[in-house]
């Protein structure tokens, strides 16, 4: 099992939680992100490349790309030296 952690940004429970998982698991407090927010939140380095497992393949996610997640998501990270590679 992934470990969780909660990321509020106004140090308040959030009404509304997506449980997303980028690597472990991570709750944010909101449907709408930037791909530099997820890779923050889940300590990926700023030059990797960070995807989202959609069906039938996957869904590069730019770093200022605005993000609408859901429950359950699963984003993942390349180094540059493997992103050029298939997705």
């Amino acid at each position: 099992m992934a470990d969780t952690t909660d990321v509020t940004t106004d140090g308040q429970s959030p009404k509304v939680r997506f449980t997303v998982v980028i690597q472990n698991g991570y709750t944010l407090d909101t449907g709408l992100v930037t791909g530099r927010l997820i890779k923050e939140t889940a300590g990926i380095p700023a030059g990797h490349a960070l995807y989202r497992r959609a069906k039938g393949g996957t869904e590069p996610i730019g770093d200022d790309e605005p993000v609408e997640v859901h429950d359950g998501d699963h984003f993942f990270s390349r180094s540059p030296s493997t992103s050029h590679e298939r997705t």
